[in-house]
């Protein structure tokens, strides 16, 4: 019976061990719906119709996204950590508060490097400029 119990007791442990690293699996960079939350310390919510800025970088090495007033789009290359962003095309629709639109579209035209950790993506530019996103 004591025998029972314990091996019991391991096969718990390794499923409850097995679905806690499971749920601790890095979310990929490209396909993921990346929401900004944060850019250079401040904090970015959604715009006055209730839409959130976002970044999807596709298979393809191409992105895409809405930056708060206007969708926009480039190109973009990525190696062990390191990820450049280029050709940016952006829609001019003129909008009274562009949620830091500008700043925004800068930042990706300067982006170095990229750490994802759980379901959050930050992208890091020259000195401390960074964007954080969290996955949706």
């Amino acid at each position: 019976m004591k025998k029972i119990l314990a091996l019991l007791i391991v096969v718990l442990s390794h499923s409850i061990y097995a679905y806690a690293e499971k749920d601790k699996e890095t979310t990929p960079l490209t396909e993921t719906h990346w929401v900004l939350t944060n850019l250079n310390t401040k904090v970015i919510s959604k715009n006055e119709e209730g839409m959130e800025s976002f970044i999807i970088f596709s298979n393809d090495k191409s992105f895409s996204g809405f930056a708060g007033c206007n969708k926009y789009q480039g190109v973009y290359s990525s190696e062990k950590g390191k990820i450049s962003c280029g050709k940016i095309g952006i829609t001019r629709m003129a909008c009274e508060d562009s949620n830091n639109e500008e700043e925004f579209i800068k930042f990706l035209n300067k982006v170095k490097s990229y750490k994802i950790t759980d379901k959050q993506l930050v992208l890091k530019g020259k000195g401390k400029k960074i964007a954080i996103f969290e996955a949706k």
